[in-house]
């Protein structure tokens, strides 16, 4: 394999396949690398079969990801995306992975991929429960994969992308980090997978595709792994050993980020965008300390404690704790709490986002998902007036709060350490999709609206940590779900090491 440098900041990956690709660009790309396009729950012989007109309309599914995955292996779209980004792909990272359960054939020559999420979803197994299993390994799906390996191979050529693939051969784990058995998956144990998958491993070797190979040594399956244990999410020894042979292959060395000895205690003000880049970013150089959420800059200095219902039913203690003391406009308090052990405090205005309720009495509570979602607390704000964020009234008076809250603060002794994010809302998903709006509140919109407040903090001297909009791309997997402030990976990492930046040159 002899590809040309990648010529943008940015290795640019598009994944085909699933766990073990996605994830150790997820887990160990860094800022270094981001997934432009990815195809998961797709075998090579479901790949430009048309089953579409099977897949059930109306059909609900758990998330959007997973009907979008389903879709697109019904309509075997995989040849198609890999056109549309053949251009701008630096390395095509392939792993088998979905390929272990085998595929669903139709009498119509029809087919579709045995997925744990096909299986998983009923209004969409009712599709194709009725077509003809052929289980993976079996003499049948190997010789029908063989000749559409050798097919693939040819079109990969004719994109000029089949020197830029790299076939992950990683077998699963035995065992756990811990010394325990890791689990079997789909029917399967660690070592019967293994040895299936070996004839399909030897056969793309005959068709000239290149490899990444991981010492066994270090193969360990994670029982701390973000989608749970399975002998193929592995610890980050692993991820790591994978992305340093993908940067190999493309003539670049990945950069590991030092790790301090203490990691650096962060206070969150926000929500989304601050918590999720400390919790999920790959370097582990920050820890929060305090949390203050679901709190507008605007209801603080009003006190409506009273207002909060007596019993509420159905919401975590967190959250309560949150929405009680967003009632009773205690934000100053917890900041000037938690200064003795800040050495960041991490801001984002992500829950600015739905604007605030202003009561009778002029007291102010801050509107959100988690509010509404409890009647008693939703009565509350239905009692007052929607004060929308993005308007002239609303901006006027968060203007004033901003600087209000500057001088406390100062009088905390954290404003020099006060970071604020400025991170777009994505546009688009890691896959390409166009992501949906959020609150009724499109990214395009969003990030208009965004653009003054943050201008108005700048101006008042807050230290900005900003992200451009191409950098920024929507996880359809993230842990909360899709949305356009909920981002892959290689966003918080970059995040992260834009925040130490900043740190560093204070």
């Amino acid at each position: 394999m002899n590809p040309e440098p990648a010529t943008s900041e940015q290795l640019r990956i598009t994944v085909y396949g699933s766990c073990v690709a996605r994830d150790s660009v997820a887990l160990a790309g860094g800022g270094q690398s981001a997934v432009i396009s990815y195809t998961a729950r797709q075998s090579l012989l479901s790949s430009g079969r048309d089953a579409s007109e099977r897949y059930p309309e109306g059909a609900t599914t758990a998330h959007r990801f997973r009907r979008r995955m389903l879709q697109a292996d019904f309509a075997g779209d995989l040849l198609d995306k890999l056109s549309d980004f053949s251009s701008v792909t630096d390395v095509l990272l392939w792993d088998l992975a979905d390929e272990r359960d085998g595929v669903m054939v139709f009498d119509d020559g029809g087919i579709v991929t045995r997925s744990f999420d096909l299986i998983s979803e009923p209004d969409v197994w009712v599709a194709a429960e009725n077509g003809r299993h052929i289980d993976f390994g079996t003499d049948e799906h190997f010789v029908l994969w063989a000749a559409r390996a050798a097919e693939f191979a040819g079109r990969l050529k004719a994109l000029d992308l089949f020197d830029s693939t790299i076939v992950l051969r990683i077998p699963w784990a035995f065992v756990t980090s811990d010394g325990e058995l890791a689990p079997g998956s789909m029917g399967k144990t660690p070592a019967e997978a293994n040895a299936l998958y070996e004839r399909y491993y030897d056969h793309l070797e005959s068709l000239g595709f290149s490899f990444v190979r991981v010492d066994p040594e270090i193969l360990m399956a994670d029982p701390e792994h973000r989608w749970g244990l399975a002998p193929f999410h592995y610890t980050r020894g692993v991820y790591e050993s994978v992305m340093d042979q993908v940067f190999e292959a493309v003539g670049r060395t990945r950069e590991s980020a030092a790790e301090p000895v203490s990691p650096t205690q962060v206070t969150i003000y926000g929500s989304p965008v601050a918590r999720d880049a400390v919790d999920l970013a790959a370097s582990k150089s920050m820890r929060i300390t305090d949390h203050v959420l679901r709190t507008s800059l605007l209801s603080f200095g009003t006190d409506g404690a009273a207002f909060f219902p007596r019993e509420v039913e159905g919401m975590p203690r967190a959250m309560l704790r949150a929405i009680q003391g967003d009632f009773a406009g205690r934000m100053p308090a917890f900041i000037r709490a938690a200064a003795e052990k800040t050495d960041v405090l991490l801001w984002d205005l992500a829950d600015e986002r739905d604007g605030v309720t202003v009561l009778a009495d002029g007291t102010v509570i801050t509107r959100s998902v988690d509010a509404f979602d409890v009647p008693e607390v939703r009565s509350i704000h239905e009692q007052g007036v929607h004060l929308a964020f993005g308007t002239r009234d609303h901006f006027v008076a968060w203007k004033a709060q901003a600087s209000r809250f500057q001088r406390v603060l100062k009088s905390a002794g954290v404003f020099e350490n006060t970071l604020v994010l400025d991170v777009p809302w994505a546009r688009t998903t890691i896959d390409g999709e166009e992501i949906t709006s959020s609150g009724g509140l499109s990214a395009e919109d969003a990030n208009r609206q965004f653009r003054r407040y943050m201008d108005c903090l700048e101006g008042l001297g807050y230290r900005i940590v900003s992200l451009s909009p191409e950098e920024v791309h929507a996880d359809p997997e993230h842990r909360w779900g899709p949305a356009p402030y909920h981002y892959t990976q290689d966003v918080y990492d970059l995040i992260i090491e834009r925040v130490r930046k900043a740190l560093d040159a204070a």
